[in-house]
């Protein structure tokens, strides 16, 4: 039976989708709620928002591949929750309804052998458009490989971010954490320096730090068009994707949490602070480095265990 005065569910959608989005939320998959909020209003009017409803639609789709399936679940998951403080009729699927969704997929952990090559191969970058580039390369691959930074986060540096004096890097706020200042090795403040003076000296002029051959800001793909030149040859330990510039990040985390799960002292703290210079929001995401390569990092990865089941990682 309908309910007197009941909205749409198009009209719902529509209002939990700006709901959403004054939190600050994108929201990419609205037109794919609207879709369902269509066929609900068309096949199921008036009626509260039910499992069975929301399976239909989600697997009704031409794609086989069940993680598209529940993709598409989870987004009903969350219009349903909104939906449920409306109606109390209302039915929230369980997020393991259709099986287990995205799996992240294993990283390629550079070995420091892969590491000198690379950084090897830089140095013997064209030079003809400009001297700048085959630096460019090297002091943005040793920046993330030293630091474990987003490469999304190195590129957009500005020269003004480098504190030498302090041994500091500002990275600026994004989407996925907020601004913080990242302690370097005196190396990697030497490198910066060193970089940001040949910039500066050929393109005085903008203000980012890593430039192209005309002094443009350096672009994601211009950059990963390069870095697929670089690591020509290089066997990827995972079947499903080439070696990224991401990986860095993987190995970068990889190899503090294995080397702290070797040492007597409690790796608890260690991890609190990995998680900040990563610029993690929760410590879900600094937990997915310790269990990606359960063999090497299985002493860490059981004390950090108790430390987040304790509730120290709020």
């Amino acid at each position: 039976m309908a309910v007197p005065n009941q909205p749409s569910k198009l009209i719902l959608a529509r209002r939990y989708l700006a709901f959403r989005r004054k939190l600050g939320y994108r929201m990419r998959a609205a037109e794919v709620l609207l879709d369902f909020a269509r066929l609900a209003d068309r096949e199921f009017p008036g009626k509260p928002l039910t499992n069975a409803m929301a399976i239909r639609w989600a697997t009704t789709v031409p794609s086989a591949r069940p993680n598209t399936r529940v993709g598409r679940l989870s987004v009903v998951r969350g219009f349903a929750g909104y939906c449920a403080s409306l109606d109390s009729r209302t039915q929230v699927p369980d997020p393991y309804l259709l099986g287990p969704g995205f799996q992240r997929v294993a990283p390629h952990l550079f070995t420091s052998t892969e590491i000198e090559l690379i950084l090897k191969r830089t140095r013997q970058l064209e030079t003809a458009r400009s001297s700048l580039h085959p630096l460019t390369y090297e002091t943005l691959i040793g920046l993330l490989a030293s630091t474990g930074m987003r490469p999304g986060e190195a590129l957009r540096l500005h020269c003004c971010d480098l504190n030498p004096d302090q041994g500091t890097l500002r990275i600026r706020r994004c989407k996925f954490s907020p601004e913080r200042v990242l302690a370097l090795h005196s190396t990697t403040v030497s490198a910066l320096q060193h970089y940001r003076e040949r910039r500066q000296a050929l393109f005085p002029w903008g203000e980012s730090l890593f430039v192209g051959a005309t002094g443009q800001s350096l672009s994601a793909r211009r950059t990963a068009k390069v870095f697929r030149r670089l690591t020509r040859g290089l066997v990827s330990r995972n079947e499903k994707r080439p070696v990224r510039l991401m990986d860095f990040r993987h190995t970068f985390a990889s190899e503090r949490i294995s080397q702290w799960s070797r040492q007597s002292e409690p790796v608890a703290h260690h991890l609190l602070l990995l998680a900040r210079y990563l610029g993690h929001r929760t410590f879900n995401s600094t937990w997915w480095y310790v269990s990606s390569d359960p063999t090497a990092l299985r002493a860490a990865s059981e004390r950090f265990r108790h430390f987040h089941k304790d509730g120290h990682a709020s």
